[in-house]
């Protein structure tokens, strides 16, 4: 959705203000949801989370790009948004688009952890290629009997048979026939290191037509 402030990406978590503003501001938690694992991960959170951002407790959290994450209180539960500057011209407003869906993506992160307070590190899965969202969701099917966690044009999160989250995204619509960038990050706690090398290798597996660019028709 849009407002006069720019594009506004929301999401409810079943959690207490406090909670949410914790995992929002404190590293180590950011670390449990944030993104995935990388070389550069405890960087980029920095950079993101500390370095460039403002947090005005209880419920305000500004950042230096000109964009904030609000809280507010809803009886049981937290509306958390990010609310983005509205862009100068189409380029920015294409780049936007994609920030967007990254938050997207992030919040849909958040909510697991804060909600389904999975025991364990997390360890993570992160795969890249190209395909359409006929090729990304048939690959994200092949995880079995699945609940949905979220979903909007580009985007399909569900949470797998072993409790493990998967987060598909597109850079095109998913109803789109042409291919485009698809990327698929799998969020698994408590894994030790053999089982999250065999998740990467049968996630690896599943995802090699997109990898190479030979997706099916």
């Amino acid at each position: 959705m849009t407002d006069p402030d720019g594009t506004v990406v929301e999401a409810v978590v079943r959690a207490a203000p406090e909670r949410v503003w914790s995992a929002l501001t404190e590293p180590a938690e950011i670390r449990h949801w944030f993104g995935w694992e990388y070389d550069g991960l405890d960087d980029e959170i920095r950079f993101i989370f500390v370095d460039h951002a403002r947090p005005e407790p209880p419920d305000r959290i500004a950042m230096d790009d000109g964009s904030e994450l609000r809280l507010a209180a809803d009886g049981d539960v937290t509306r958390l948004s990010a609310v983005l500057p509205a862009p100068a011209d189409a380029a920015a407003a294409a780049e936007q688009r994609a920030i967007a869906e990254g938050w997207q993506t992030f919040f849909a992160q958040l909510r697991f952890l804060l909600e389904c307070r999975p025991a364990g590190e997390r360890r993570t899965v992160y795969l890249t290629g190209t395909g359409t969202g006929r090729d990304l969701l048939a690959v994200l099917g092949t995880a079995g009997s699945t609940e949905e966690w979220f979903h909007s044009p580009r985007q399909r999160i569900v949470v797998d048979p072993d409790g493990r989250l998967l987060a598909a995204t597109a850079e095109r619509p998913l109803d789109d026939p042409e291919s485009g960038a698809v990327s698929l990050t799998v969020s698994a706690y408590g894994v030790d290191d053999a089982e999250a090398a065999h998740l990467e290798r049968v996630w690896a597996a599943r995802w090699s037509p997109l990898a190479s660019g030979d997706s099916s028709a």
